[in-house]
């Protein structure tokens, strides 16, 4: 059965974080790339994101008992699989599990210049996946 506040209390960590990303979003980029305090705190909260994304993944999948991903990528392949998230998104959030991986386990190997990229870019998908849990969750309640 699906945990709808356990839900919404993910997508609430999410809005937050990414209220923040686009804040720093508007700096210039000279700024940003010299502000330690900025690139820190944008990857904090791109991996708190990225994770509370996976969190509801991991959720869905196993309240609905579709089959167990292997990875946190697999996540959202599962998620489009059964008609939760479409195909784009799902090659856009399968990137994203990847770059948290790289946050969590190679941190000091983080290209800034993908990461200032990311802020532009693709923030957008974060939220796209919020508004299809939240599509899904109207449809199974």
């Amino acid at each position: 059965m699906i945990d709808k506040s356990l839900i919404e209390r993910k997508i609430d960590i999410i809005l937050e974080n990414l209220k923040y990303l686009q804040d720093v979003k508007e700096i210039q980029k000279d700024s940003f790339l010299a502000s330690f305090e900025k690139i820190q705190a944008t990857k904090h909260s791109l991996q708190e994101s990225i994770e509370a994304c996976i969190d509801i993944a991991n959720h869905v999948i196993a309240s609905m008992g579709f089959e167990r991903a292997e990875t946190y990528a697999d996540m959202f392949e599962r998620l489009a699989e059964n008609g939760i998230i479409g195909k784009k998104l799902r090659d856009k959030l399968m990137n994203m599990a990847k770059f948290r991986n790289l946050l969590v386990h190679a941190y000091g190997k983080i290209d800034i210049e993908r990461l200032w990229g990311i802020l532009q870019e693709d923030l957008e998908d974060i939220l796209s996946f919020v508004k299809e849990i939240e599509r899904f969750l109207e449809e199974n309640e």
